[in-house]
């Protein structure tokens, strides 16, 4: 998230002040991670349709971890369990029990990002892929404009590229999402907008590897929103979380899809909404998206970046997406191994 948002939701937070209270935050290496409910709408409770999704569940996460927060981007794993990749260089990992406890939480360090001639730049991870069959993991750096490869439970850097089509891309508005689609091609995309469109790069494959072709395009996402994340669903359609947030309104998000047959050099990509979250529904600042399946049943899922600010939250959030069966009758998720963490 470019430092010009952070501020803007500094702001917003320090409105509030008043009726928001204080939250002390001291020094912790604690790896639990707590859950607390949250109501989709406070004032109807019992509110289930958001466009085309349907809301299932909703929850605060929580953590004495004083490097917890700041989640930037989510993916799911063949376990079950999720990894986020913080924007200070944290990975954050946690599934779901059937009882809404977390199983098997850590936060830690990205690996490699250490050493005397590291900065902030070189630690402003903003989005994460992974091969669920390689189980290794891509990871998206905004500040310096570069693509690092881990190996499976990120036990070690396998490559690290800075393309020389992402290097003009303004400073701290970098590669914001990266995607790994089944065919072995990923898409990046910039957080900068330029004439309401962002720059994006659509590689071959494995963008590490030096045989990757690269075709720039544009993305155009909802008139005042940014995309921040992307995940590609089941039927090969990209589902996009974009984000709004303005001083008076706070935060805001639409849930977009794209299909990737869109995706051309000559025509302005462009997605279709499905879904917009705005208050009084719950709401904070959406940069994560994650898809998983239960038999023939799919689920979005969402988690919000609190950019450390003891005026936000980072919330997960679970929608189920409509599928053919629902035409037919009405409906009456461990991060990888890191076994060494």
């Amino acid at each position: 998230m470019s430092p010009k948002i952070k501020r803007l939701a500094l702001g917003i937070g320090l409105a509030f002040v008043a009726v928001g209270g204080v939250r002390t935050i001291y020094p912790s290496d604690s790896q639990d991670i707590s859950l607390k409910p949250l109501q989709l709408n406070p004032d109807n409770p019992a509110m289930r349709k958001v466009g085309g999704l349907e809301f299932i569940a909703a929850w605060e996460l929580r953590s004495k971890n004083s490097d917890f927060g700041g989640i930037s981007a989510l993916t799911a794993l063949k376990d079950g369990r999720f990894v986020g990749i913080g924007d200070a260089g944290t990975l954050i990992g946690f599934g779901l029990t059937n009882d809404a406890t977390t199983d098997r939480p850590f936060i830690a360090p990205l690996p490699n990002l250490d050493g005397p001639e590291t900065n902030y730049k070189d630690r402003d991870s903003e989005g994460i892929a992974y091969d669920p069959d390689g189980g290794q993991f891509w990871v998206s750096f905004e500040g310096h404009h570069a693509i690092r490869r881990y190996s499976g439970s990120f036990a070690r850097l396998t490559g690290i590229v800075r393309p020389a089509a992402m290097q003009n891309w303004p400073k701290n508005k970098g590669a914001e999402t990266i995607i790994r689609l089944q065919n072995g091609q990923f898409i990046i995309i910039a957080e900068s907008v330029d004439d309401g469109t962002h720059p994006a790069l659509l590689f071959s494959g494995d963008p590490v590897e030096p045989g990757s072709a690269i075709t720039q395009f544009r993305f155009r996402p909802p008139p005042g929103y940014r995309v921040t994340d992307g995940v590609q669903l089941p039927d090969g359609r990209i589902a996009l979380v974009n984000r709004s947030i303005g001083f008076l309104q706070g935060f805001s998000a639409k849930i977009s899809l794209l299909n990737p047959n869109d995706i051309s050099t000559s025509a302005v990509a462009a997605g279709t909404v499905m879904a917009s979250l705005a208050s009084p529904l719950l709401v904070d600042n959406l940069e994560g998206i994650a898809v998983t399946t239960e038999g023939s049943r799919i689920y979005l899922w969402l988690v919000s970046d609190n950019n450390f600010s003891i005026f936000q939250r980072t919330i997960l959030m679970k929608f189920r997406l409509p599928s053919a069966s629902d035409k037919k009758k009405p409906e009456a998720v461990a991060a990888p191994g890191f076994d060494s963490f």
